[in-house]
């Protein structure tokens, strides 16, 4: 969740006068949403572009479902499944 509001402000701009709006949800679908106004800088950011990826990444390896990314309606949005702790007889050696 950090990394996906660090993203929003390195990326959008942010001043008073447009206060940049960032929410975070969860669903009855067990997923977490972050998304944030789009208010993108006209300069171009400096980035290694791997932020969204590694999040990814994680959540192949760790055998969930892909989060979903995408722009709507003057929004960019992260939706990332819920990750469910295991039980401890799941957990047991």
């Amino acid at each position: 969740m950090q990394l996906l509001v660090e993203n929003a402000v390195k990326h959008n701009v942010v001043l008073s006068q447009n206060p940049l709006k960032i929410r975070i949800r969860t669903t009855d679908e067990h997923q977490l949403i972050v998304e944030n106004s789009l208010q993108r800088k006209t300069l171009r950011v400096e980035s290694n572009g791997v932020g969204l990826s590694n999040i990814s990444t994680k959540y192949r390896l760790l055998g969930q479902s892909t989060p979903r990314i995408e722009e709507k309606d003057g929004w960019f949005q992260v939706t990332l499944p819920l990750l469910m702790p295991q039980s401890i007889s799941e957990t047991t050696l």
